[in-house]
């Protein structure tokens, strides 16, 4: 992932608003398809995607630069996320949502629903190096400073949340996909 300009950087700390706007415009993507992977609803990740942007213009003059500027960004955007998942009975929501919404879509989209339900099952801590290395391309080392564990324990995590994706996926695992 592309940094930005650190001069950019350096205005928006300083409170050019303008600056702060060219950061916004270069990751709102990014931040909100973060957030949409973690909380697995599109109006939630809209309310987490917003609310990161506001604490990031916040603690914008904090940020040292000691970490990438979009490591740090994604940092509060992952806080928000998990946010939104504590709000009372979020998981229920967001499971009763994508049930409804499977039955309402053409059988070649039903694999991006498919899919999403099965990244939205797995535990949060093995869901969430997954979003960011496989979808975000973020490198290990990164991901371990974000979620202040060892390498060595997010490498397990990618691993062993592959293994249960694939599980999950494999048509044997699939309610209703036999011929029968």
């Amino acid at each position: 992932m592309e940094e930005p300009d650190p001069q950019t950087v350096m205005a928006a700390r300083g409170g050019d608003v303008r600056a702060f706007e060219q950061l916004v415009r270069r990751y709102q993507g990014d931040v909100w398809r973060l957030c949409r992977h973690l909380v697995g609803d599109a109006s939630a990740a809209d309310d987490a995607t917003q609310d990161a942007f506001v604490r990031a213009y916040r603690f914008l003059p904090r940020y040292r630069g000691e970490a990438k500027f979009s490591t740090w960004l994604f940092s509060i955007a992952r806080n928000c996320a998990r946010d939104e998942l504590r709000r009372a009975g979020r998981r229920q929501r967001v499971a009763d949502s994508l049930g409804r919404d499977r039955a309402s879509l053409p059988a070649d989209e039903t694999l991006g629903v498919e899919v999403r339900e099965a990244l939205i099952a797995l535990p949060l801590e093995l869901r969430e190096p997954i979003v960011m290395i496989d979808l975000f391309g973020t490198s290990y080392r990164e991901v371990s400073a974000l979620l202040k564990v060892p390498e060595g324990t997010i490498k397990s995590r990618v691993h062993r949340g592959r293994e249960l994706l694939a599980i999950s996926l494999a048509p044997e695992s699939q309610e209703g996909s036999g011929e029968g």
